[in-house]
Parts: structure tokens; sequence; C-alpha cells
């Protein structure tokens, strides 16, 4: 369920109690906190994939809006998480005080910078044991700025259970108001049943196939039902059945207290009736990888050398991959009875042939059985010399004769073959040899499709025109041959796409080419389809040249990883990485930035009593020398950073790869495609194509930034860094960044990617002005009175007296 842009969208989770797929609330921009006030849906309890929220401004807190809220069952995941909070401006705690369980997946909160009481919450108690720690929790508001409270500390209640994390023992809690729930299930053994009230025993069949009969659930239970992976749907089971125990499966029952749900792979059977089968163990399942499949290819020398290749995705390239690099076969070279070969191109760098040794005594090159065998080699490029020998070709169906001619031309062996040898009635029998040339009319391009047509072709005999079939590829070079890559297998680099006749035996073929690739170009050829008969002369057929286009721009994707560092009390330096997907050529970038206000909720905290810790304005640890104005002179007087070692650079790497992969992953799930009927207005910063991502940072709109409205300020940098001045002392900005490409002027900015960030304290800024003042207020009081600071480092929470 996808709820995004407006919050009365939420009306669509009345009266859900159980969400059969998933639930992204995203991309709400002019809302704030008094649109969420009042909004509750304590009916819903289940999430049968994962929840995700993005970017939703004035949404404070979880508690309200899913109050009871108990278990994400993570059949689909969103990245391998199941529970994703991704740059939630407003948002001051999670509030979840409800959920129990987190069945499959693990949790991703990031980038939050309002978010607290992450330090309290155990999400041990919610992942299975055996998840593994792939929680990822960075970005939010430092926990020493946080008033992370539990209840029961300071009052009389009951506190909260505590658990060690990461070694440190603490009370765990959602809120200041709620506990966690701490609900351990003990490993189930022999003759064990987990101590969660409620729950299911989880077993697994050591033969998947064996049946199991289940009989109906006790009074005061909802019927069972049964998950398919595959299907990715519930279905309820009647009173009594057969359990077919396959992986993928899940058989749970539905207590009306709590949903007990069972591990991937295993089924829930409640207690076991006494005829259970002994080979019946409580040990995790293991759901098989798909097969892999091979592939074997032959070359011959003197004898056989056979070769077996492990085919991922692509025959052709494996096999280039394998054999692209052999220049000279001292013996024979033998092809039979290779359906998947459309082309010997991988061998990309044979140039010879020797014959040494010939097979059946005088063949150098014998190609026999080759069902799908359309060209030797894209003669045009390629140089091969047989010097002994002859060529042996038959039963080669697809492979028109003026292609083994040409190869007799270029090899030297023109003449030496006779017609039993190279048989026209057995050789291209089954193709359209005799092909014409198909010109293309027009085209429109757009940034995501292509629309073509082509001119009418008419074979002497029309009833034999079948159909066309276009294909079409990214190619950054205008080099590519129809050949190149395909295999019979149906892995090949064209994507390949049929095309019916028109109606109308007057009007022009086409094809629109739908889901490309802005700014990129392609290349496309089409080719007839005919019918192919026995008789010779009657095999006509057509096809284009390569033809290469380009679609048009479209605005580009976020710019990646911002990172932020003060340097002083009035400058901010600010870096970034170009986005992923530029969709043209980048010309600038439009940096925003505007003074947020202090959180006022500050004063409520009694910082005489408790303490008081300091928000920081650090510099993030991936700034290196050089940033900032006195970087450059700084550096010289340094010392150079010792080399991390090898096994620290890996997982550094690593870990930023798997960032970007998410980030992307992010921003192309929660893209919807405009149809070509949509229209869309076009702003200075906000993509017509995005505009669904874009917010909207100008002041005096609805529900935007609470009062007070501060100015935003905006400058156009062409370098991936910017340096903002003239800013105040110890104070938080908002700082957006959008990529705009060479069409920005069409097509728009890219939505916003942004960050938070605070200037450095002035020195004296919190002196107290003039003199302090006293007067007698008792036998063993004074009263003392003082001016505050007239500009001071943001809220005076508390004054220290020293005496």
């Amino acid at each position: 369920m996808d709820i995004r842009n407006d919050v009365s969208q939420l009306r669509k989770l009345e009266n859900c109690s159980i969400i059969e797929g998933n639930l992204q609330i995203l991309l709400m921009f002019t809302t704030g906190a008094e649109d969420f006030r009042g909004l509750s849906f304590p009916r819903l309890l289940m999430i049968t994939e994962y929840l995700l929220l993005f970017r939703v401004y004035g949404l404070e807190s979880l508690r309200d809006l899913f109050p009871n809220l108990s278990v994400i069952r993570g059949t689909n995941l969103f990245f391998s998480y199941a529970l994703v909070i991704f740059e939630m401006p407003h948002l001051r705690d999670v509030g979840l005080h409800s959920l129990g369980h987190i069945l499959r997946g693990s949790v991703r909160i990031e980038r939050n910078q309002e978010l607290c009481h992450l330090s309290t919450i155990d999400w041990g108690l919610l992942l299975l044991p055996d998840a593994g720690d792939g929680t990822y929790i960075v970005g939010n508001k430092p926990a020493e700025e946080c008033a992370d409270v539990c209840p029961g500390i300071l009052d009389v209640e009951k506190p909260c259970v505590q658990t060690s994390v990461n070694g440190q023992l603490d009370y765990r809690c959602w809120t200041s108001s709620y506990c966690q729930k701490a609900e351990v299930v003990e490993p189930p053994g022999n003759g064990s049943v987990p101590a969660v009230a409620g729950s299911q025993r989880c077993w697994r069949h050591s033969r998947v196939t064996r049946s199991l009969l289940y009989h109906p659930p006790r009074r005061g239970q909802l019927l069972a039902a049964v998950f398919s992976q595959q299907r990715g749907k519930y279905r309820p089971l009647p009173s009594s059945f057969a359990v077919n125990r396959r992986a993928g499966n899940e058989i749970c029952t539905i207590n009306t207290d709590a949903y007990q749900g069972c591990k991937q792979g295993l089924a829930a059977l409640g207690s076991l009736p006494p005829s259970a089968p002994a080979s019946l163990h409580p040990i995790p399942l293991l759901v098989p990888t798909k097969p892999t499949p091979g592939g074997r290819a032959v070359v011959g020398g003197r004898g056989r050398r056979k070769g077996s290749f492990p085919l991922w995705n692509n025959l052709a390239s494996e096999l280039q991959s394998s054999l692209g690099l052999i220049e000279t076969i001292t013996g024979f070279l033998k092809i039979k009875h290779s359906f998947a070969l459309v082309s010997l191109s991988f061998f990309k760098n044979l140039k010879l042939i020797r014959g040494d040794s010939m097979v059946d005594g005088n063949y150098t090159l014998y190609v026999l059985d080759n069902q799908n065998l359309q060209q030797l080699w894209d003669w045009s490029h390629h140089v091969l010399s047989i010097p002994v020998g002859k060529m042996y070709f038959a039963f080669n169906p697809k492979l028109c004769l003026a292609e083994i001619y040409r190869m007799e031309e270029v090899t030297g062996t023109k003449g030496r073959q006779n017609k039993a040898e190279i048989n026209p009635r057995t050789n291209g029998d089954r193709a359209s040899c005799k092909t014409q040339t198909l010109r293309f009319i027009s085209n429109v391009t757009e940034s995501d499709r292509i629309f073509l047509k082509w001119e009418r072709y008419r074979p002497p005999e029309y009833r034999d025109l079948l159909s066309f079939i276009v294909y079409y590829k990214e190619s950054p070079f205008q080099n590519v041959s129809e050949y190149v890559g395909q295999d019979a297998c149906g892995a090949q680099s064209w994507n390949v796409l049929d095309v019916d006749l028109p109606l109308s035996s007057e009007q022009e073929p086409g094809v629109t080419l739908l889901n490309l690739r802005p700014w990129t170009q392609y290349a496309i050829f089409v080719r007839a389809i005919t019918l192919t008969t026995a008789e010779e002369g009657r095999n006509y057929g057509a096809q284009s040249e390569v033809v290469y286009i380009r679609t048009m721009p479209a605005a580009p994707t976020v710019p990646r990883d911002v990172i932020s560092m003060s340097n002083s009390s009035s400058h901010i330096v600010v870096r970034w990485k170009p986005p992923t997907q530029r969709n043209g050529n980048i010309a600038y970038y439009l940096v925003l930035w505007q003074q947020l206000a202090e959180d006022v909720e500050l004063y409520i905290n009694d910082y005489c009593h408790k303490g008081l810790k300091l928000p920081t304005s650090s510099a993030d640890t991936r700034f290196g020398f050089g940033d900032g104005a006195e970087g450059e002179q700084e550096a010289e007087e340094r010392c150079c950073p010792c080399r991390p070692a090898d096994g620290q650079l890996r997982v550094e790497g690593e870990a930023e790869s798997f960032q970007k992969k998410f980030e992307n992953f992010l921003h192309n799930s929660i893209t919807i495609p405009r149809t070509p009927k949509q229209r869309r207005d076009v702003v200075a910063v906000t993509s017509p194509a995005n505009a669904s991502s874009a917010e909207p940072l100008a002041p005096g709109q609805p529900g935007g930034e609470p009062k007070p409205h501060f100015q935003i300020f905006e400058d156009k940098v062409v370098r991936d860094r910017a340096v903002l001045s003239r800013l105040r002392h110890f104070t938080e900005y908002r700082i957006d960044i959008h990529a705009c490409n060479h069409a920005a002027h069409t097509v728009g900015c890219s939505a916003a990617t942004f960050v938070f960030a605070r200037t450095m304290p002035e020195l004296q800024a919190d002196n107290i002005p003039g003199n302090v003042t006293w007067e007698p207020a008792g036998k063993n009081s004074v009263l003392l009175r003082w001016e505050e600071p007239r500009n001071p480092n943001g809220l005076i929470l508390k004054y220290e007296i020293k005496y």
C-alpha cells in the first residue's frame, strides 16, 4: 500500500487489521504536526511485508498512528529490511510500543536528525535469534543530545525490563511513557514448548514431500492460514487438512491474543499427534538455491580439447571470455550439434586454423547441424586464414550460402570445396537469405521511449509475411553487430520486441520502445519474419541497418553522499557526489539553505538537576584535509595520515557500495512513472517526471516549517562543494542540494537531497553584558540580577552561578 503526497491518503488504512503486502508512507512535504493529530489506526495489527517511512514532514511519532501494530512478517523485504525509517526530518521517536516481532529481515533507521529514544530500544527482542546483526542505525540525533528517559526510573512506577546491548545494561523503552515488551522465546528442544503464550511450535520435516494431518484449532483461535512465498498470498485452510510440507510455505495458526509466526520454511503444527513421525525435527530448513545452467564448448586441436563453462547470463559472452584470446588452432575446428550458437564471433582473436591434423581426413573446418547458426564472423572486422584443408557445411538451416561463400574468399579456400561439401539445399533452407533493406521513415524520441516507423515491406507473396521483430540495446559506441552477444537459449544482449502486422496493408508498421533510460544511445534494427519453405528461390526477407538513436534528457537523480562541516561560527562547508543517473550533462548544482528554529521543547526538562548535554557542530569524519578556508595551510603543517590496512579498505569499500545500492534502490522504488497523457507544470527546481519526489522549500506555504519563518538563500555552483557564509553562530541550518543538467530549463532539476549542519559557537556570545547587581533577600540570602546575553549561542537553558 503506497501512501504519498497528501495526509488524507492515510484514510485508506481505516478498518485495516492486516495489510497483505507492504506499507509505504512517503513524500509529504506540506504537512505539519497538526495534520497528524487525531489520526489513529488502532485496528492495524500486522504487515505481511515491510514498513517504509520516507520524508514525511510534521510526523513526530508513530505512537498514536499505529498503537497496536504487533507483527511485521517480512515475507518480502525492502532491500533486506523489514522496517525502514529514512530522512524523516520531524520524527522524535519511533513509538511502536506494541511491536513485538519482526519475523524476517532487519531494521534500517538513517538520517533522522530529530529522532531520539533509539538507544533505549533493544532490537534483538524483535528480531529472530538467527536473523544476524543486520540492524543499521546511523545519522540520527546523537544520544547525548536526547533526553532518553524510560518510565519508572524517576517515579515509583515499575521500571522497564533491563537488557544488555553491546555490553551496556540499560532499561528498554519506546518512549518516556511506554516500555518495550520482552517476549523471549526459548528454542524448542525434545518435548520443550516455546515460552511465549499463544505461540505454536515450529517443526521441520526431513522429507519435505511427506504430508501430515492438521486438526482444527481449539476454541478461542482463528482458523489457520497458509502463506506461500512464491505466490505472496494467504489463503484460509479448512477445519482439517493435509499439509504438503514444501520449502517456502508456512503453516501457522492465528491466535486471538497474538500472532505467532514461523521461521522461513517451517510449519507451525501446534501440538503434534502421537502418531507424528520421528523424522520431524525442530531445526531450521534451508531453502535450496536455484540450479545453475551449464554449457559445453568443444574446440578441435590435436584430437579434441573439451572445456565446461558455467553459464550465468549469456552463453556468447561466456564463450568469448573463455575462448576469445585464442589466435591459432594447430589442428581443426569442429562445430557440431550446437543448438545455442548464433554466431562464431566469440572466437574474437582467431587468425589461423593451421590444419596439422584434420577431421575425417581432409577437413580443417567442419560445421554440421547447428540449427540456429546465422553468422560465422563479421568479415568487415575479422581476418582468418586456412592454408590447408577444406571446409564442410551441412544442415545449418539458418546459415545463408552468401555467408559461407564470403568466408571462402576471406580464408583463401575458394575452389577447394565441391557442391556436396557446401550443400545449397541444407544450408540456409529455413532462412530469409535474399534480404531487402528496410528503411526507417520517422522516429519520435522522449526521455523514456522511442516511437519508430519503417517502410512497408511486400514480399513477392504477401501472405508469406508473418510479423516483424525489433532488436534494441544500449550502445554507447556506434560499432555493434546484430549477432554479437546472441544465443538461441533466450539469453542475449539484445532486447527483442515482436510487432504484429498493421491492420491495413497500406499502413506503415511501427513500434514504441518503452522503459528506456534518459539521455542514452540505443542501437536498433528491425527484421521481417517470413514464411520459409524448401523451395529454392522463394525464401525472401527484409532487415534494416543498425541505427543509433539517443533518448531525450530527464531530470537527474539526487546528489549522493552529502556531508558537511563547520569550520567557524559563520561558515559551513558542504560536499557531495554526483548523482548516479545524470540523465544528461550536469551543468550546475542548486544549493538552498535556511535557518531552523531551535527546539522549544528543550525548556521542558529540569537541567539544574538533570544536567545539560549540548548539541555539537562537529565535522563529518569523511572530510579530508583541504576543506575550509585554512585547510591548505593546515595540511602542510600536519603529518601524512597512515595508510589504512587492506582489510579496512575492503570493509569501507563494501560499506560505501552497499550504501549506494540502498539509496539507488530506495529512489528507484518510490518513483512512479508518469503516463504520457499526464501533464505537469515545469518549475525551476522540480522535475516534471519526479514531481512526487520534489519538496517545496519556500516560506509561507501552509503546513511547512513552523513559525518563525526564516529567509531561504540559494546559490548555483558548478563544483561538487559549496561554502555557505554569513551564517549565525551556533545555529542549525537545513541545506538542500539539487542536481541540474543541461536541460534543466525544460525538465527541471533533481529532487533535493539534504543535510542538517550547525555552525560553531561564538566565543564571547554567552557573556553577561554589564554588571551583576544584588540586593538582600533575607537573613541568609541575596537576590542577584543580570541582563541576558544579547545574541547567545542558541537557547538559554540555565545559568551557572559559582560562589
